[in-house]
């Protein structure tokens, strides 16, 4: 008996270690810390591109105070101009250029973005309170229709030519071009209006018929129900373009010497096409998954705008119509963080899924 738990103790032992060793070789720390310092690059080029467009274009180039937005004309408690310079102390603008810059870069990357007069709270903790409102509506849109593009795709491959093909290769060009915010209206005003088959805001959708405020699963479900049309219209959006590279790397595969050598070999179809022709087609759409996490981020300022959704990009929607700058600029750089963040796990995810790719 301990013999017996003494082997299986061994191969769970091999075991792990061979997986280990399969992700060393491919995933060397060499380059992991290649990849981590490019992308940190990439995120402190993103932080001096917004310096520039949000603090030194309006201040030096365009002469333009943002100060000057928080407090009123007809300001006449006090003097008007003793306030606007209280604020350009409390912002920084009246520190050198080099020392405001210094300021700037150092609170992006430590997430200290400052304090908000127009919400009255510091804007890193303003950020946090939207935040989970565009995971609830963006992770799940990114992941469905990522899975609704792979699969799309390689329907359309596997039907290459024929009328099912073309219908379905037609309508996903048709999304990609489709303008989001036309589409969201008519959608919530046909399914939440006309038919009531979906809430049409968030208080009725977390109000019970007694009006007494919704709680514990009666509360997820409600939230549920309530972000179900604008995941399926995100992801119904955002699919186009991944699934057309799909199809297109997946008819590629297919016509390749290997697959023919396969087939001629006798191995069935279901695994010649799940396990090679898949395996390989599926890295162009991973590869654009990175660019449509900020298409769907873009759509969602409309999503959030018709669905009340209070998430960052109708904060960031609100803070354009306001002016307000610090907002402005900290939604940005969290946005571009996200993207970061994505296209970095697809780096270190590639070589898994290709098993040609391996890095040095």
């Amino acid at each position: 008996m301990e013999a017996k738990k003494s082997n299986e103790l061994e191969k769970t032992t091999r075991r792990k270690g061979s997986l280990l060793a399969r992700a060393s070789s491919r995933l060397p720390p060499r380059y992991i810390v290649k990849r981590l310092i490019e992308r940190f690059i990439l995120l402190f080029a993103i932080v001096n591109f917004l310096f520039f467009i949000f603090w030194v274009f309006p201040l030096y180039i365009a002469h333009f105070n943002p100060a000057e937005f928080y407090v009123p004309l007809n300001y006449k408690n006090i003097n008007r101009e003793a306030e606007v310079q209280a604020l350009d102390r409390q912002f920084g603008f009246d520190k050198p250029v080099y020392v405001q810059y210094i300021d700037y870069v150092i609170s992006m990357l430590t997430f200290h973005f400052g304090y908000s007069l127009i919400y009255d709270q510091s804007i890193t903790s303003l950020i946090i309170s939207h935040l989970p409102v565009d995971l609830i509506i963006l992770i799940p849109s990114l992941i469905l229709s990522t899975v609704l593009a792979v699969g799309l795709g390689l329907f359309s491959a596997l039907r290459y030519g024929r009328i099912a093909d073309v219908i379905n290769s037609n309508l996903a060009i048709i999304t990609y071009f489709v303008p989001a915010f036309w589409l969201l209206t008519i959608i919530l005003d046909y399914l939440g209006f006309t038919l009531n088959l979906f809430p049409t805001n968030i208080v009725d959708a977390l109000t019970g018929p007694n009006g007494e405020p919704l709680k514990g699963f009666a509360y997820v479900a409600g939230l549920l129900k309530f972000s179900a049309l604008p995941i399926i219209l995100l992801t119904f959006l955002s699919y186009g373009i991944r699934m057309v590279l799909t199809k297109a790397s997946a008819v590629e595969v297919m016509g390749s010497h290997f697959i023919t050598y396969l087939r001629a070999k006798g191995i069935p179809e279901s695994r010649v096409v799940f396990r090679h022709v898949l395996r390989n087609a599926i890295i162009p759409a991973l590869t654009r998954v990175g660019v449509d996490f900020a298409f769907v981020i873009t759509g969602s300022v409309f999503v959030e705008e018709i669905f009340n959704f209070q998430g960052v990009g109708l904060l960031l929607l609100q803070a354009a119509e306001n002016v307000n700058i610090p907002v402005l600029g900290a939604s940005f750089f969290i946005i571009n963080f996200y993207i970061i963040v994505v296209l970095l796990i697809l780096d270190f995810v590639y070589p898994f899924i290709d098993p040609r790719v391996k890095y040095e």
